[in-house]
């Protein structure tokens, strides 16, 4: 059973740039509004990447899995 590697996309790689920079700025702001900024940006990561591993997927019975490597 050989799984796919795990590699970052640029759109990853993109959201976490951004998440860093709003961070930066909100904690410029207050305080507050940084601890609410990060935990916003730790549930966006966090669901990016489940969604990208595969977590919660649907197989379809007559297809098989398509997520595992036929090698």
């Amino acid at each position: 059973m050989n799984r796919r590697s795990s590699q970052f996309s640029l759109t990853f790689l993109m959201l976490l740039i951004a998440c860093i920079a709003i961070n930066l700025w909100l904690f410029r702001q207050g305080i507050l509004w940084g601890i609410i900024g990060l935990n916003i940006s730790k549930h966006l990561l966090i669901a990016y990447l489940c969604r990208n591993l595969g977590v919660n997927r649907m197989v379809d019975p007559a297809v098989g899995d398509t997520f595992l490597d036929s090698d």
